[in-house]
């Protein structure tokens, strides 16, 4: 006989939890797995509870928080895409009209298709990892087995909580099951409970990777909530060569690395026109540059030629952070966790301390050392540092929104505003990356949000 719980999850899963099912079981048949499940249009809500349900409930909830950070569906990259180009990591050099909006940084709409799916497929990696780990919870309890040391219940329950984290890195305001706007702070407390819920299942399941991976993560939504200790506590639990990462594929073009398809196949995303092609290694040849091998780019074709965007106008430098469609996606690094201490060391005065823990970064990849004398020169190197380290990987949105009122804070310039008439690109317009109209760093919520959730005026 079914409990409450049971009943209550049922609910939701007849409301949506089938599709994620369906998704979960294309990458199982991806990976050679069959738990003989028929065809996913036909699959019933109870069906769900059954055991054999477990595994493609669990890859459904890591498919669909790939595919709302960069799925090659989501022209652009997902999510981390959308925060590239709202900051200063990208130059959109195509024509797609969300993409422009965000690289002019002039204003986001609300109901643009680039910002409408963004939205939708981050709350739903976020919906379907939490459901999930109900789910698992109600069907093992039915079959004696126990939630509380669960590896399938932990795993759930991290990709919700980097989920919420992501929402919170990316979206100027929270809602959650269709309640009320809430500040974006309402995310990263539900991460922090989730990462602090993997810790103990995870810690009796003796799953490492994923004790480690909820403390990195505990450490990413502490931060930013400005609770330097624990974020600090949290990270030296973390190795510096740790890294837990989302699976991407080459199986679907909804389970591509999308920033791969933005960065090397498509002429719409350029390095050129931000201040990382200054920091960066030009493969080519060509552009001066600091030559961090962290950060590889090409600002010509193999041909030696110009490769000019599909606005025909600017040029396509190509970032090679990503080198195929299924490259996988960091979700949390140790690398970070350095630079975690370090701007916490920051925040505390202390510059050496600080320096040291970058340069235990930098010793870690074989680079020579760097230092500060003064607030300003230490807040720069930190920024310049986690700008480098973490390129493309999501967090530079929501650091330059942290770091806006350090009295640091670095001149990262971007061209934004292409320049009228027939002038060339050179005079394309310039801007701080902070001084915009938009007035924030985050995407809106969507207009569908807004027309469906009656708790929304």
């Amino acid at each position: 006989m079914r409990n409450d719980t049971m009943r209550t999850s049922m609910k939701r899963i007849r409301n949506g939890l089938a599709p994620m099912l369906a998704a979960g079981v294309g990458v199982l048949l991806l990976a050679g797995c069959d738990l003989g499940v028929f065809d996913p249009g036909t699959i019933e809500g109870d069906d769900l509870f059954d055991p054999a349900a477990i595994q493609p409930l669990v890859i459904g909830a890591e498919r669909n928080l790939g595919r709302a950070v960069s799925g090659g569906n989501s022209p652009h990259g997902g999510v981390f895409g959308a925060q590239a180009y709202l900051t200063d990591e990208i130059v959109h050099s195509g024509q797609w009209v969300g993409m422009r909006e965000w690289n002019n940084a002039v204003v986001v709409n609300d109901d643009v298709a680039e910002t409408l799916t963004r939205w939708a497929h981050a709350q739903n990696a976020r919906k379907t990892a939490e459901e999930a780990a109900d789910i698992i919870r109600v069907i093992l309890t039915n079959e004696g087995g126990n939630p509380g040391a669960s590896v399938p219940v932990a795993t759930s329950l991290a990709w919700a909580g980097f989920s919420n984290r992501v929402l919170g890195d990316t979206f100027c305001d929270a809602v959650i099951e269709g309640g009320p706007i809430e500040p974006i702070s309402a995310f990263y407390e539900r991460a922090e409970q989730q990462f602090g819920e993997v810790i103990t299942i995870a810690g009796a399941a003796n799953d490492n990777q994923l004790v480690t991976a909820a403390y990195a993560g505990r450490a990413q939504a502490r931060m930013m909530l400005g609770n330097w200790s624990g974020a600090v506590s949290d990270a030296g639990q973390v190795p510096t060569d740790f890294a837990h990462e989302i699976r991407m594929s080459d199986n679907s073009t909804t389970e591509y690395n999308g920033l791969h398809v933005a960065f090397l196949t498509e002429n719409q995303a350029s390095l050129w026109g931000t201040p990382f092609a200054d920091y960066g290694t030009d493969l080519s040849g060509v552009q001066t540059s600091d030559g961090d091998p962290r950060l590889e780019y090409s600002s010509r074709t193999p041909a030696g030629e110009v490769l000019i965007g599909g606005d025909g106008r600017r040029e396509t430098w190509r970032v090679q952070k990503y080198d195929s469609r299924s490259s996988n996606h960091p979700m949390a690094r140790g690398a970070e966790m350095r630079l975690i201490e370090a701007e916490a060391l920051l925040v505390g005065g202390d510059i050496g301390g600080a320096m040291g823990k970058i340069n235990e970064l930098r010793s870690h990849h074989g680079l020579d050392g760097v230092s500060a004398t003064s607030d300003t020169e230490a807040w720069h190197m930190l920024q310049r540092e986690r700008g480098i380290e973490l390129y493309a990987e999501g967090r530079r949105l929501a650091d330059l929104r942290r770091w806006a009122s350090t009295p640091g804070y670095a001149d990262f310039d971007v061209v934004r505003i292409e320049a009228s008439g027939d002038q060339p690109i050179t005079a394309d317009e310039v801007r701080n990356v902070l001084d915009n109209p938009m007035g924030e760093l985050c995407l809106p919520i969507s207009r569908d949000e807004r027309n469906s959730n009656p708790n929304i005026s």
